[in-house]
């Protein structure tokens, strides 16, 4: 049953552009399978290249430091109920869904969650996963957080956004008055 569990889910990690390496670590399954698995899914090659290495990444748009909180708090929920190997990709199709403009909706063939390619998500899965990766609130014994990144709530409008421990700031990209030239 677990098999076929982690089977279903490799396949719609496929179906949100997760590569293949991705899919390998959060299943369990070889990359040999997650490539094979792609292909079959998606109709072509799983994207190769560079994993995502870079934290700042999440904090260059407001945009992106929304996005990021909610995947954060999706995967921080489905982590109570579900097996490791469902926990991510769970919350990913939900923030996938969400995100999904109402124009796009009609552009997918069956579900607004599988699109055609990693550029038509603000996070791709392989970038989220690795906000999920390094993102935690554990503290060191002297009090220091490990992650220089948390999830803030704005004063102004009551939303979350993702933001740099050190920042000064207490308002989400969207409530900060822009400067005009």
């Amino acid at each position: 049953m677990a098999d076929n569990q982690i089977m279903i889910w490799a396949k719609m990690m496929a179906r949100m552009q997760a590569r293949a390496c991705v899919i390998s670590r959060i299943s369990g399954l070889s990359v040999a399978e997650c490539r094979k698995l792609w292909h079959s899914e998606v109709g072509r090659s799983s994207p190769s290249g560079q994993q995502p290495a870079d934290d700042n990444w999440f904090l260059k748009t407001p945009l992106r430091r929304g996005h990021a909180a909610l995947i954060l708090m999706l995967y921080a929920q489905a982590r109570k109920t579900l097996p490791d190997f469902a926990a991510f990709p769970h919350a990913y199709y939900h923030y996938a869904r969400a995100t999904a403009g109402v124009a796009d909706r009609g552009s997918w063939e069956f579900d607004p969650a599988f699109r055609r390619s990693e550029d038509d998500y603000v996070i791709p899965f392989s970038r989220a996963h690795f906000l999920s990766l390094i993102y935690n609130d554990d503290e060191r014994s002297d009090g220091v957080r490990k992650c220089k990144l948390q999830i803030r709530r704005c004063k102004s409008c009551g939303g979350a956004y993702l933001a740099h421990i050190e920042e000064i700031g207490r308002k989400c990209g969207c409530c900060v008055p822009k400067v005009s030239n």
